[in-house]
Formats: structure tokens, sequence, C-alpha cells
């Protein structure tokens, strides 16, 4: 009997200090998991792992036995190597451990929830280490807070930018559409001045060259006036000298130093011979005199007809035209040179519109602000230049770098990429990303080349201060001022 009842106290003590044991050392139910899953794991007595690949029943959770590969089942447990472990450090920043981490003896969540086995005293230090994070993250409300007010007015200025390019737009196809009219109508004015000013040059031409053949024409037939006369004047003196000749011969003959008496026949003979002679000389030179005249008359009607018929034929074959009108000529040629210049302009700008409508400025058309802008940073002896859709370069001096091409957004408008840079040596083409944060103004804070050719710059911009955000800051803010909770049994 007395064996019998120290048998069952020592099979009582043995169960007691089990349950002890296993009182210590489980967790409470539903630690190490995050706010926002809450309702995951109360939502159904049958929980699915977040692989998909299991399901695990309430009573498996945190049970320090793993179920699900990705660890869903131990938040709260190192049971699975994959899982991770919440801790909510009231007054100071959450963290997320690896769950291998629980339990270890070392004090990872300022708040002790991770050592909840007791075989080490964690104090909860969150509210005192959490001051500075919590002074920063006013800090941030309070940037995001003017930043959402100047988002607001971006994004106004935006709409009202677009619906004013959208009017030029329009205003400027109307007018294109009508300038080019014109400018076809001035062309063909043009063309047409054009073509008359050369039939003129060339009838000019003609004329001028007709003139001149018809001169050369008047001065052969002077020359050969001038030389009938030259003709006329050399036979008469001939004639001249011939006459005088005769009358010589004459005297010597009749000399009384060579006859010493002559009877009144012979003088008679001799007055007789010397009064016919002079009469043919005279008679001979009066026909050389009419027939010099006669060839000069001739010669004068013929040089004078041949230079009218010459003129006349001149006359015939010009044909008559209107002169061009050279002022009016000017003018259409300044209007067409002028209506060229301003559509050549106007298309430009109607594609500089039409390229710019393409691209995408956001949800909101917040970004339609950065087209065309660029902004600066000089990190050491770079100038670091990125312009939003269109390119990002590196400056040294006159040496210029492009690091990328505008390519797109990513991770929902809060990165952008510029790539197809310059190559590198030996090495692939230069890339930039641009992370962009909430900031009052847009400026490049940070640049850097974490790998090689590979560069990363950071921009705030008041586009990114969304209130989505702003109220996450204020409810994490708001958190992180409650108390202490006094025990982690429970959410």
């Amino acid at each position: 009997m007395k064996l019998r009842i120290v048998v069952f106290w020592v099979v009582l003590c043995v169960l007691s200090a089990a349950s002890i044991v296993r009182s210590a050392s489980s967790p409470p139910k539903y630690i190490g998991i995050a706010p926002e899953d809450e309702k995951y794991y109360k939502s159904s007595e049958s929980i699915k792992c977040k692989d998909g690949s299991k399901k695990f029943s309430k009573t498996q959770l945190n049970d320090n036995f793993c179920d699900c590969p990705d660890g869903t089942d131990e938040p709260g447990t190192s049971a699975c190597p994959n899982g991770r472990f919440y801790c909510r450090n009231a007054g100071h920043v959450p963290l997320v451990l690896y769950s291998s981490r629980v339990n270890d003896g070392i004090c990872d969540c300022c708040d002790g929830s991770d050592e909840y086995d007791d075989k080490v005293k964690c104090p909860n230090t969150c509210w005192e280490a959490g001051k500075v994070a919590r002074d920063k993250l006013t800090r941030k409300i309070a940037t995001f807070q003017e930043g959402v007010a100047i988002r607001k007015q971006e994004v106004e200025r935006a709409k009202e930018a677009i619906a004013k390019d959208e009017m030029e737009l329009s205003k400027l196809q109307n007018e294109e559409k009508t300038l080019r009219v014109l400018v076809q109508q001035l062309k063909e004015h043009k063309e047409q001045i054009d073509k008359a000013e050369e039939k003129e040059r060339l009838q000019k031409e003609k004329e001028e060259k007709e003139k001149k053949e018809a001169e050369e024409k008047s001065k052969i037939a002077e020359e050969a006036k001038q030389e009938n006369v030259e003709g006329v004047e050399k036979a008469n003196d001939e004639a001249e000298t011939i006459s005088k000749d005769d009358d010589n011969i004459g005297l010597i003959e009749d000399s009384p130093l060579d006859q010493d008496a002559v009877n009144d026949h012979d003088d008679l003979d001799a007055e007789v011979e010397h009064d016919d002679a002079s009469t043919n000389g005279r008679s001979s030179v009066h026909g050389v005199e009419q027939h010099t005249t006669q060839e000069i008359e001739e010669s004068s009607a013929t040089s004078e007809t041949g230079t009218d018929v010459g003129s006349k034929v001149s006359t015939d074959k010009v044909t008559d035209t209107t002169p061009v009108n050279q002022s009016d000529a000017a003018r259409v040629r300044k209007e067409y040179d002028e209506s060229s210049a301003k559509l050549s302009k106007i298309q430009s700008r109607i594609s500089s519109l039409t390229q710019k409508q393409k691209h995408d400025f956001g949800v909101d058309k917040e970004f339609y602000s950065f087209y065309g802008q660029c902004f600066e940073s000089k990190e050491s002896k770079y100038v670091y230049k990125v312009c939003p859709y269109k390119q990002a370069s590196q400056v040294d001096g006159h040496s210029t770098t492009r690091l990328g091409q505008w390519d797109k957004f990513e991770d929902s408008y809060r990165v952008m990429i510029f790539s197809n840079g310059d190559k590198c040596w030996n090495g692939p083409d230069r890339s930039l990303k641009v992370k962009l944060r909430c900031g009052l103004k847009n400026e490049i804070t940070d640049v850097d080349e974490p790998s090689r050719c590979e560069y990363v710059a950071l921009l705030s911009t008041p586009v990114l201060c969304v209130e989505e955000k702003l109220k996450e800051l204020q409810h994490k803010l708001d958190l992180m001022n409650k108390e202490q909770p006094q025990n982690h049994d429970e959410l």
C-alpha cells in the first residue's frame, strides 16, 4: 500500500514538472505576427501556408514544429529556418528578425519579445531608444504634409499645362492647314514669276544679240560707203593730175624758145589740137565723176536698204511680253520665304507637342512638369545631369559621358530608368537608376556607382509626397507613441 502511494506521488510530480516546463517554453499563440497579418491567422480554423504548399490548423500555430516550408505556421518560434519574427517595439520602430534569433539568449527586439522563454531578462528600452526615431518620424511627417500640399499644386498646374498644350496643338494644326495652302499658292506664284523672268531674260539676250548683229551690218555698210567715197576722191585726183599734165605738154611744144617762126596755120592747128585735148580731158574726168557718184549713190542706197531690212526683221521677231514688276516679285518672294519659315516653325512645334503627349506622366500627370527640365548634382569632380524623358550624363570638364537614354518608370513611379548609355571599356553599356523620394523641391541628393557602369541616384521631389504614405507614417507614429504593453501574450 505504501509502495502504491509513493509511485502515485512520483508520477504526479513528473507530470507537474512536465506541465511546468511546457508552460514555460510554449510561446504565446500569436506572437511574432505583424499587425497586417493578424486577419490571415484569425480568419479560419484551417490556415494555408503562404506558399500554397500545405494547410495547418490553429493548434499547429507556433507549436514549435515546422509544418510549412516557408515558415508560415511558426512566426513566433525558431522551428522553421525560413520563418520571420515580428518585433512590435511599441514606442520605437518595428523590426523583423530571422526566426533563428528567437530565444537565442540575445535581446534583439527593444521590447524583449524575442526572448520570451525567460532564460534571458530583456528590459523594454523602446521608449527611450525610440525618442530619436520618433523625432525623425515627426520631421518626416511634417515634410510629407508640406510636400502633399505642393504635390496638389503641381497636379493642378499639370492639368492646366496639359489643357493649354492641347489647345495650342489644336490651334497650330488649324494654322498649319491654312498656312500650307497659302505657301503652296505663293510657291506657284513664285514659280510663275521665275519662269516669266527667265523668259524675259532670254528675250533680252536675243534682242541684244540681234541688235549687235544689226550694228555689225551697219558698221560694215558704213565702211563700204567710206571706201567708195575715198575711191571717188582718188579718181578725181587722178583726173586732175592727167589734165594738168596735158596742159603742160602743150605749153612746152609751143614755146618760142624752141621755134623762131611759126606760121599762122600751124598756130591754128596747134590751138585746135589743144582745144580738142582739153575737151577730151574734161569729158574723161566728167565721166569718171559721174560713174563714181552713181556707185556711191547705189552703195549708199544698198547700205540704207540693208539697215532698214535688218531692223524690220529684228522687230518682227520680238514677241510682245509684259515686263515683270520687280516690286511685286520681291514682295511675293518675301511672303513665300516668311510663310515657309513660319510653316516650318509651326510643324516643328506640332511635332514636339505630339511627341510630348506620348509620354507617361504618372497617374495624376504629376510628372508633367519634369518634361524639359534637367536636375544637376556635383559629386567629387563630376557633375551629374539628369533630364527626365531625355537622357542622363556625367560631365568632367569638357568631357561628357552619356549614362543612358530615357527608358521608363518602374516600381509604381518610384524609380526612373535610363539605359543604353555609352559603352564601358571592355564592359556593359552604362545605365542609371534614379530612386525618387519625398522632398520639398526637385534635387539630386546622391549619386553612386554600386556596380561597374551601373549608377544609382536619389532624387527628392514633392511628386512622391502622396497622402497614402502620409497616413501610413502618421499611423506608425501613433503606434510608437502608445505606452508599452505589460505583457506579450496577445496582440
